[in-house]
């Protein structure tokens, strides 16, 4: 069993509209794991569904053995736009769990403000977010999940927004800080270079399952450059193609 489990998962609106069947996924501690797919294949659905944001029709989800029923101070979860409060500050903004649940303590505070230094925001955290750029916007929405310190961070595309100079490093930043604290990650892109660099496993959705896994045997502490070597390409291209073939097969099956 990994220190999340996940067994069993299936989530259905009605009889006749099934979004996720029978997932099964174990991820041992700290390490990071990518969900690819094409758009509505259920990705979003099965993030929540691990958050405990909706409740799974059938199966079970367990982080370090406990059951998850409900969302969880356990649990951070980055949304693919920032969502930040545009009347707080920064730092306000990453305190924000904390203030809701009546946490919010000067220890807390320092947390915060080495959260922000250490993703390079230390000036800016009196700024409100329409002073920011959307890069910066994006490492505030990480501060603010990474605030109550989770065991676990859920990410739903949340570069998708961003040019390709700072989502690069943005990758190096959430890499540099889920090593430092031991996180383990669940992450959802569209982008497989992206899925190739961050992770230790992706796993390949499509019509609600997973169809394929693809272990990344890249040793870390990984630099930039690795994305330029042939094999990172290689795996890369393996990875689009079996893509492909998953895609035709569902447009195939719609046509019928």
């Amino acid at each position: 069993m990994g220190f999340v489990s996940i067994k069993d998962i299936c989530f259905s609106y009605d009889a006749n509209q099934t979004i996720i069947k029978n997932i099964s996924w174990d991820i041992p501690k700290g390490e990071f794991h990518t969900l690819i797919g094409r758009s509505g294949c259920g990705k979003t659905t099965f993030l929540k569904i691990v958050a405990g944001l909706i409740s799974p029709t059938s199966g079970k989800i367990s982080i370090d053995g406990t059951t998850v029923l409900t969302p969880s101070h356990r649990t951070g979860f980055v949304f693919q736009t920032p969502t930040l409060l545009e009347w707080l500050s920064v730092i306000d903004n990453v305190l924000l769990p904390l203030t809701i649940s009546s946490k919010k303590k000067p220890e807390y505070v320092d947390l915060g403000l080495n959260i922000l230094a250490s993703m390079g925001l230390k000036k800016h955290t009196h700024k409100y977010p329409n002073e920011l750029s959307g890069g910066q916007q994006s490492r505030v929405s990480i501060a603010r999940a990474l605030i109550t310190e989770p065991s676990l961070l859920l990410m739903d595309e949340p570069f998708a927004s961003l040019d390709a100079m700072t989502r690069q490093d943005l990758q190096i930043d959430l890499l540099r800080l889920c090593v430092k604290r031991k996180t383990t990650v669940l992450f959802i892109t569209h982008d497989i270079s992206e899925a190739v660099y961050l992770s230790d496993k992706i796993a390949l959705m499509d019509s609600g399952e997973i169809q394929q896994n693809f272990p990344i045997e890249i040793d870390r502490p990984r630099k930039n450059e690795i994305r330029y070597s042939a094999s990172f390409n290689n795996l890369c291209s393996d990875i689009h193609t079996c893509l492909k073939v998953y895609h035709g097969q569902t447009d195939e099956a719609k046509s019928k």
